[in-house]
Protein backbone atom coordinates (compact mmCIF):
# COMPACT_ATOMS: atom_id res chain seq x y z
CA UNK A 1 0.00 0.00 0.00
CA UNK A 2 1.10 3.64 -0.29
CA UNK A 3 1.15 6.07 2.73
CA UNK A 4 2.21 4.85 5.92
CA UNK A 5 0.31 5.95 8.94
CA UNK A 6 -1.12 4.68 12.26
CA UNK A 7 -5.11 3.55 11.99
CA UNK A 8 -7.14 6.50 12.45
CA UNK A 9 -10.94 6.06 13.61
CA UNK A 10 -14.10 8.20 14.01
CA UNK A 11 -17.64 8.31 14.11
CA UNK A 12 -20.19 9.47 11.07
CA UNK A 13 -24.04 8.97 12.83
CA UNK A 14 -24.54 5.43 13.70
CA UNK A 15 -21.23 3.78 11.93
CA UNK A 16 -17.38 3.71 13.36
CA UNK A 17 -14.84 4.16 10.85
CA UNK A 18 -11.23 3.72 10.42
CA UNK A 19 -8.37 4.49 8.06
CA UNK A 20 -5.51 2.35 7.84
CA UNK A 21 -2.27 1.06 5.93
CA UNK A 22 -3.29 -1.77 5.67
CA UNK A 23 -5.29 -4.66 3.58
CA UNK A 24 -8.15 -6.63 3.37
CA UNK A 25 -6.25 -9.42 4.18
CA UNK A 26 -5.23 -8.34 7.21
CA UNK A 27 -8.94 -7.62 7.81
CA UNK A 28 -9.70 -10.84 7.05
CA UNK A 29 -7.28 -12.38 9.20
CA UNK A 30 -7.98 -11.04 12.34
CA UNK A 31 -12.05 -10.23 11.81
CA UNK A 32 -13.66 -12.90 9.13
CA UNK A 33 -16.66 -12.30 10.98
CA UNK A 34 -17.09 -8.90 9.62
CA UNK A 35 -18.45 -10.66 6.36
CA UNK A 36 -19.18 -14.50 7.57
CA UNK A 37 -22.81 -14.98 7.06
CA UNK A 38 -23.13 -11.85 5.56
CA UNK A 39 -24.47 -10.84 1.95
CA UNK A 40 -21.31 -8.44 -0.37
CA UNK A 41 -22.40 -6.21 -2.94
CA UNK A 42 -19.05 -5.69 -4.91
CA UNK A 43 -19.02 -2.33 -6.70
CA UNK A 44 -15.38 -2.38 -7.32
CA UNK A 45 -12.64 -5.14 -8.03
CA UNK A 46 -9.64 -4.29 -9.55
CA UNK A 47 -10.74 -0.50 -9.98
CA UNK A 48 -13.65 -1.95 -12.60
CA UNK A 49 -16.62 -4.19 -12.11
CA UNK A 50 -16.46 -7.65 -11.28
CA UNK A 51 -17.72 -10.41 -13.20
CA UNK A 52 -18.40 -13.52 -11.16
CA UNK A 53 -16.83 -16.95 -12.62
CA UNK A 54 -19.39 -19.21 -13.88
CA UNK A 55 -18.28 -21.67 -10.46
CA UNK A 56 -19.21 -18.83 -8.57
CA UNK A 57 -22.63 -18.14 -10.29
CA UNK A 58 -23.34 -21.52 -9.98
CA UNK A 59 -22.77 -21.00 -6.30
CA UNK A 60 -25.09 -17.90 -6.19
CA UNK A 61 -23.38 -14.98 -7.31
CA UNK A 62 -25.09 -12.85 -9.33
CA UNK A 63 -23.97 -10.22 -11.50
CA UNK A 64 -26.55 -7.04 -11.68
CA UNK A 65 -26.20 -3.31 -13.39
CA UNK A 66 -22.40 -3.56 -12.84
CA UNK A 67 -22.65 -4.58 -8.95
CA UNK A 68 -21.71 -8.66 -8.01
CA UNK A 69 -23.63 -9.92 -5.10
CA UNK A 70 -22.13 -12.77 -3.17
CA UNK A 71 -24.80 -15.47 -1.75
CA UNK A 72 -24.08 -15.72 1.86
CA UNK A 73 -20.57 -15.67 2.72
CA UNK A 74 -19.39 -19.29 4.58
CA UNK A 75 -15.60 -18.73 3.18
CA UNK A 76 -13.60 -15.63 3.43
CA UNK A 77 -10.70 -17.20 1.25
CA UNK A 78 -13.13 -17.64 -1.22
CA UNK A 79 -13.95 -14.30 -1.34
CA UNK A 80 -12.22 -11.68 -4.37
CA UNK A 81 -9.77 -9.75 -3.42
CA UNK A 82 -8.01 -7.53 -6.95
CA UNK A 83 -6.75 -4.81 -5.09
CA UNK A 84 -8.92 -1.28 -5.38
CA UNK A 85 -11.94 -3.54 -3.88
CA UNK A 86 -15.11 -2.36 -2.66
CA UNK A 87 -17.71 -4.24 -0.54
CA UNK A 88 -21.08 -3.21 0.61
CA UNK A 89 -21.94 -6.11 3.82
CA UNK A 90 -25.48 -6.50 4.27
CA UNK A 91 -27.42 -8.90 6.98
CA UNK A 92 -29.85 -9.91 4.13
CA UNK A 93 -29.44 -9.87 -0.13
CA UNK A 94 -29.73 -6.08 -1.14
CA UNK A 95 -30.19 -4.26 -4.31
CA UNK A 96 -28.33 -1.21 -4.91
CA UNK A 97 -29.31 -0.45 -8.12
CA UNK A 98 -26.34 -0.03 -10.84
CA UNK A 99 -23.29 1.32 -11.28
CA UNK A 100 -23.39 4.73 -12.40
CA UNK A 101 -21.78 5.19 -15.93
CA UNK A 102 -18.49 5.61 -16.29
CA UNK A 103 -18.65 9.30 -17.80
CA UNK A 104 -20.91 10.47 -15.23
CA UNK A 105 -19.35 12.57 -12.63
CA UNK A 106 -20.13 11.71 -9.20
CA UNK A 107 -18.82 15.47 -7.32
CA UNK A 108 -21.83 17.02 -9.72
CA UNK A 109 -24.54 14.35 -9.77
CA UNK A 110 -27.15 14.40 -6.92
CA UNK A 111 -25.78 11.07 -5.31
CA UNK A 112 -29.36 9.46 -5.55
CA UNK A 113 -30.33 5.73 -4.88
CA UNK A 114 -30.03 3.54 -7.43
CA UNK A 115 -26.78 5.03 -8.98
CA UNK A 116 -23.84 4.00 -6.98
CA UNK A 117 -20.35 5.41 -7.42
CA UNK A 118 -17.22 3.29 -6.71
CA UNK A 119 -15.33 5.77 -4.63
CA UNK A 120 -12.65 3.65 -3.90
CA UNK A 121 -11.73 4.24 -6.81
CA UNK A 122 -11.34 8.28 -6.90
CA UNK A 123 -7.67 7.60 -4.69
CA UNK A 124 -8.77 9.48 -2.65
CA UNK A 125 -10.90 7.68 -0.02
CA UNK A 126 -9.12 8.61 3.50
CA UNK A 127 -11.90 9.54 5.46
CA UNK A 128 -8.96 10.32 7.94
CA UNK A 129 -7.89 13.39 5.45
CA UNK A 130 -9.60 16.28 5.33
CA UNK A 131 -9.18 17.22 1.91
CA UNK A 132 -10.22 14.04 0.76
CA UNK A 133 -14.00 13.31 -0.57
CA UNK A 134 -15.52 11.92 1.84
CA UNK A 135 -18.27 14.41 1.76
CA UNK A 136 -19.28 13.22 -1.27
CA UNK A 137 -18.70 9.46 0.10
CA UNK A 138 -21.09 9.62 2.65
CA UNK A 139 -24.09 11.60 0.71
CA UNK A 140 -23.92 8.34 -1.27
CA UNK A 141 -23.43 5.81 1.97
CA UNK A 142 -25.70 7.43 3.36
CA UNK A 143 -28.65 5.92 1.12
CA UNK A 144 -27.10 2.91 0.98
CA UNK A 145 -26.91 2.21 4.99
CA UNK A 146 -25.19 -1.30 4.75
CA UNK A 147 -24.25 -3.07 7.94
CA UNK A 148 -20.89 -2.78 7.09
CA UNK A 149 -18.31 -1.46 4.38
CA UNK A 150 -15.00 -2.31 3.46
CA UNK A 151 -12.71 -0.59 0.91
CA UNK A 152 -8.98 -0.99 -0.11
CA UNK A 153 -7.45 1.09 -2.61
CA UNK A 154 -3.68 1.52 -3.51
CA UNK A 155 -3.51 3.78 -0.11
CA UNK A 156 -5.92 3.01 2.53
CA UNK A 157 -7.95 0.31 4.16
CA UNK A 158 -11.41 1.68 4.95
CA UNK A 159 -13.49 -0.35 7.16
CA UNK A 160 -17.32 1.23 8.25
CA UNK A 161 -19.82 -0.46 10.22
CA UNK A 162 -22.55 -0.60 13.20
CA UNK A 163 -21.50 -3.55 14.31
CA UNK A 164 -19.74 -2.00 17.83
CA UNK A 165 -18.31 -5.64 18.67
CA UNK A 166 -16.92 -6.62 15.36
CA UNK A 167 -15.24 -2.73 14.87
CA UNK A 168 -14.11 -2.47 17.93
CA UNK A 169 -12.21 -6.36 17.09
CA UNK A 170 -11.31 -4.75 13.44
CA UNK A 171 -10.01 -1.79 15.09
CA UNK A 172 -8.15 -3.29 17.92
CA UNK A 173 -6.16 -5.91 15.43
CA UNK A 174 -5.38 -3.42 12.50
CA UNK A 175 -3.98 -0.94 15.59
CA UNK A 176 -1.80 -3.70 17.08
CA UNK A 177 -0.32 -4.28 13.20
CA UNK A 178 1.14 -0.69 13.56
CA UNK A 179 2.48 -1.22 17.20
CA UNK A 180 5.98 -2.84 17.89
CA UNK A 181 6.41 -4.97 20.66
CA UNK A 182 8.13 -2.60 22.77
CA UNK A 183 5.56 0.48 21.54
CA UNK A 184 3.18 0.76 24.71
CA UNK A 185 1.31 3.55 23.50
CA UNK A 186 -2.00 3.82 21.78
CA UNK A 187 -1.59 4.29 18.32
CA UNK A 188 -5.02 4.93 17.14
CA UNK A 189 -6.21 8.71 16.68
CA UNK A 190 -10.07 9.72 16.81
CA UNK A 191 -12.04 11.78 14.83
CA UNK A 192 -15.46 12.69 14.96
Amino acid sequence: MGESFKVTAGVHGDYEWLASAHCIDDLLTFCPEIVLGKYLAVTSADSGHYFPTAEELSAGWENRNGIAYSPKVEDVEALPREGWDEWYVFDDPADLGGMAARESNPFVASLSPGEVYAFVNYDDLGLHRPDSIASYFWKQFDWIRPRSYIAESGHYLVVISTDRKQFATALQALTALDSSPSDNSNSETRLS
